[in-house]
């Protein structure tokens, strides 16, 4: 089951990949990454680079929260590590269950280390649903088309409604704790509401994840003006987030495919050319890749068996199991 679902994905990004690419020319996405100068991509990877320790001290305020402790160095090699796992496993929780194992031996409790790890994603997806959901009444004056809109709106309305009613799941009646799932369903709900009702936790947290973004919306940026396009940082600003908010939906390997189709679309409305906007988004994932490579040395470096690696992989497909992914 599980290599069915790796060869799915594959077979889903490879498609979408070739979806996009027969909407237009080929040739013409050559030319455009000819354009690149090698310094413009290592600038770009700088930049991906600098998300690294906000995450890492986004994840040690949950870390906080759950009454656990982590030093900085430390939260800074792990999500390396599941930077570059994220990128080279097929599961779209891989990076997630390596890091979870890897704050295990680092000390963190296997409770809390599932925790934090897993809360720490939602609440970087709960920053991007909110950069999206701000430039709202900018966007549409891009976005004209009337489904898009609406397909915009239901996504972070859904996103948004949904991570609330989650917070909610305390108030449940006390007979449904009998379940093992719905305690630990609870267990971290908790959590989320400590971290969403704490003046102490919420600001840092979510500014530390709209950073995260903006430095992304700043890289795509930076790649379309290397490529002489005429594209505004606040184009970027409004269209990027929902771009990547598409790429998250866990249907392709590290969003490829889905990503390059959505970002020819969204450019689209500011009259970028297909091939473009596809080289660009091609770019923004190799960059992406790039930057998450020093994980893969921490990874070798860091006394982790192959077994570590395997029982890593089962536990990503177990998480898999539970999603319905």
């Amino acid at each position: 089951m599980k290599l069915l679902k790796t060869l799915v994905k594959i077979a889903i990004s490879l498609a979408m990949i070739w979806v996009v690419l027969n909407a237009f020319d080929v040739k013409g996405v050559y030319q455009y990454l000819r354009q690149i100068d090698s310094g413009v991509i290592a600038v770009a990877v700088i930049c991906a680079l600098c998300v690294v320790p906000l995450h890492a001290l986004r994840w040690m305020i949950a870390v906080e929260a759950s009454g656990s402790h982590m030093p900085f160095g430390t939260a800074l090699r792990i999500v390396l590590i599941g930077h570059f796992f994220n990128q080279a496993l097929p599961s779209s929780v891989g990076g997630d269950a390596v890091r979870i194992w890897c704050a295990y031996r680092a000390g963190l409790g296997a409770g809390d280390a599932a925790r934090t790890v897993i809360m720490d994603r939602a609440i970087s997806l709960v920053g991007l649903l909110l950069l999206a959901g701000a430039g709202l009444p900018w966007l549409f004056d891009i976005v004209t088309d009337q489904a898009a809109r609406f397909a915009i709106v239901a996504v972070i309305a859904v996103g948004i409604c949904g991570f609330l009613i989650f917070v909610s799941l305390p108030q449940l009646p006390p007979f449904m704790s009998r379940w093992r799932i719905t305690r630990a369903l609870v267990e971290l709900a908790i959590l989320a509401r400590r971290l969403t009702f704490s003046p102490r936790y919420v600001m840092p947290i979510l500014a530390l994840a709209v950073a995260g973004f903006v430095i992304f919306v700043f890289i795509v940026y930076w790649l379309a003006a290397a490529l002489h396009l005429e594209v505004g940082f606040s184009d970027c600003l409004l269209l990027v987030p929902p771009v990547l908010l598409i790429s998250v939906i866990p249907v392709s390997i590290a969003g490829w495919g889905v990503r390059e189709g959505a970002m020819v679309v969204a450019f689209g409305f500011i009259n970028v050319p297909p091939g473009a906007a596809f080289a660009v988004s091609v770019l923004f994932g190799l960059v992406i890749a790039a930057a998450s490579l020093p994980g893969a040395l921490l990874w070798l470096t860091s006394g982790y068996t192959a077994k570590s690696l395997r029982e890593a992989a089962e536990l990503a497909a177990a998480e898999d199991g539970k999603t319905g992914r």
